[in-house]
């Protein structure tokens, strides 16, 4: 069989790989693990025997797995339990996959840098602050040791529509549409990525052959007060309810990168298509959004 398998498409990522390589006309499979939805099949990816009986019955050209526990305080404090899932579970793809002969596209963050000297090449020395960046680095390490073939995709702050409304820009609306008063760091840059941007490079970059490590990401950069106001702004929200502080006012848990964000020169020279920046993503968002809402009513 020519499948193509997304681990993990009841998540944002995942889903809109799951609705790019459906409107190729690509077969594909998608997985669950904590949100069930129609036509996809659970899977944990911390069940090796479930892997490899998945994998040798379906036989996927293509494996996509941006599956992940990605809650970084969460990580931060369950750092066992999140490297059964963001290591050991990409180990364990990673085996089943090469038994079937299946290219792995494998999802990481910029969160394996420090922040010291963003924005990132590819090719900049990892140097990860918290459990979550040392995780995503053991499981890039782990790939390119067994898997020197696959391919890696970097990518950070990704939003989009999705049905769990977990990502930032939901997250953010939710708190404003509430009259909260939202406290945003100006000291943590990074590059907001649209995520169905995002699944188009990777599946451009997969059906090409491409392999190594792309930097996937918006082509704008922002620190996450500037985003929280475009946010605020694009969907007539009041701004006045963002208040700019410094990441240790915050107290957070997990530490992170501050000066952030992603180069994307080796990806831009091969992709035919721009890269979506946060303003003109946040704008369509915003007519995605609109389209849902009218569908439901």
């Amino acid at each position: 069989m020519n499948n193509h398998l997304v681990i993990g498409a009841s998540g944002l990522v995942g889903g809109q790989l799951l609705l790019e390589l459906e409107a190729a006309g690509q077969p594909v499979i998608g997985t669950f693990f904590s949100h069930s939805l129609p036509g996809l099949s659970y899977l944990d990816i911390q069940d090796s025997e479930a892997i490899q009986t998945l994998l040798h019955s379906t036989r996927p050209a293509v494996i996509y797995l941006p599956a992940a526990l990605a809650n970084v305080d969460y990580v931060e404090e369950h750092s066992c339990e999140s490297y059964q899932t963001n290591v050991v579970g990409v180990y364990n793809v990673l085996r089943a996959a090469n038994q079937v002969n299946a290219r792995l596209v494998y999802f990481s963050s910029d969160y394996i840098f420090d922040g010291n000297e963003g924005p990132y090449e590819e090719e900049h020395p990892a140097n990860p602050i918290c459990n979550y960046g040392r995780q995503k680095l053991l499981a890039e390490h782990a790939i390119g040791l067994y898997s020197p073939g696959c391919l890696i995709i970097r990518t950070t702050v990704v939003y989009g529509w999705e049905r769990q409304q977990k990502n930032f820009v939901y997250r953010t609306l939710h708190s404003l549409q509430s009259r909260q008063t939202l406290a945003a760091p100006i000291d943590q840059v990074g590059s907001p990525t649209y995520a169905p941007t995002l699944a188009k490079a990777a599946v451009w970059l997969a059906q090409h052959g491409e392999q190594g490590v792309f930097h996937v990401v918006g082509n704008e950069l922002a620190n996450r007060y500037e985003f929280t106001l475009a946010i605020a702004q694009t969907f007539n929200q009041d701004s006045s309810l963002i208040k700019p502080v410094m990441t240790e006012a915050l107290n957070q848990k997990a530490s992170r990168p501050l000066k952030a964000g992603m180069k994307t020169d080796k990806v831009r020279a091969i992709l035919p298509f721009d890269l979506v920046g946060y303003h003109q993503g946040l704008l369509v968002l915003k007519e995605v959004i609109n389209e849902m809402e009218q569908q439901v009513s």
